[in-house]
This record gives structure tokens, sequence and C-alpha cells, in this order.
């Protein structure tokens, strides 16, 4: 029940408020005044409204174009460097293909070269040896003809005092001279 009261004490002062307010009170629920209260909000809103649109919202506007040219660049220089980039690196593993593909070249050319000093070295050395072996061989059968020669005059009076021994007479050394030729050519 006392919540009935005071429901019905809270609607009655509601009622006698704008009653109160003309006589004395709050100006603003006056209804006279009315017609000077929207005159002078239209002012107001009005004026707000011609100073925002006329001074601030150009400047706003104008930095947040300022700021969109600037992405907008930011963008299209990372663009251009990304492409620059891209090509520089492009060129930079050309230049490596060339440069390993001339190295190559090089080298196979390095070594045919070598390859072919080398032949012409080893080519060379065999015919140093052979000339040597030839002069070689040239001298030992000299040394071999002359030990022969020798061995040959020195065998003939050793076989002829040999053969007059063992047959207990004389030997002519043209006998002799020609046996020991003849088993000189046989060995």
């Amino acid at each position: 029940m006392i919540r009935h009261a005071n429901r019905l004490i809270i609607a009655m002062s509601l009622l006698v408020a704008p009653a109160r307010a003309a006589d004395g009170g709050m100006p603003q629920l006056d209804p006279t005044w009315f017609p000077s209260q929207l005159f002078w909000l239209t002012v107001c809103f009005v004026t707000l409204y011609t100073i925002v649109s006329l001074f601030i919202t150009p400047r706003v506007g104008g930095v947040l174009k300022t700021r969109a040219n600037a992405i907008d660049e930011a963008i299209a220089l990372a663009e251009k460097l990304k492409k620059e980039a891209a090509s520089t690196r492009g060129n930079f593993e050309a230049a490596g293909i060339e440069a390993r593909a001339k190295a190559s070249q090089l080298i196979a050319e390095a070594q045919a070269e070598v390859t072919k000093e080398h032949t012409a070295a080893h080519q060379k050395l065999a015919e140093k040896l052979e000339a040597e072996l030839a002069a070689s061989d040239a001298e030992i059968k000299k040394a071999v003809s002359k030990a022969t020669a020798n061995l040959d005059a020195a065998a003939i009076p050793l076989a002829q005092e040999m053969a007059e021994k063992l047959l207990g007479g004389t030997v002519d050394e043209a006998s002799v001279r020609t046996a020991i030729g003849t088993i000189s050519k046989a060995a």
C-alpha cells in the first residue's frame, strides 16, 4: 500500500510541475517561451552547421585526402621498388648463369690447352728418349762389336795354342780365324 501511495504522489507532482514552472520556476517548460527557444535553436544549429561545413570539414577532408595520396604514393613506390628488385634479381641471376658458363668454358679451354701441352711434352720426351735409346743401342752394338773383335783377336792365339796342344801339331792362323768367326756369328 505504501508503494501505491508513493506512485500517486509522484504522478501528482508531475502534473503540478508545469504549473509551478509557469509561475516562476523553469522557463524552458513554459509554453510561451517555445517560439523563442525554437528560433535560437535554429540560429545556433545553422551557425554551427555553416562553421563545420565551411571550415572544419574541408580541413579534415584535406588532411584525409593528403593522407590517402601519401598512402597511394607509398604503395606505388613500394611496387616500383619491388619491380626493380625483381628485375635486379633477374639480372643478377642471369649474370651469375653467364659467369658460370664463361667459367666452364675457360676451364674447358685451359684443360684442353694443358692436355695439348702435356701431349706435346710427352711426345717430345718420347722422341728424345727414342733418340737417346737409338744412340745408346748404337753405342752398345759398337761396344759389342769392338768387344767381339777384341775377343776374337784374343781368342785366335789362345785357340791356336789349344788346338796345337790337343792335336799335337801346328794349326794355321787362317783356319783358326775362320772357325772363330763362324762360332761368333752363330752366337
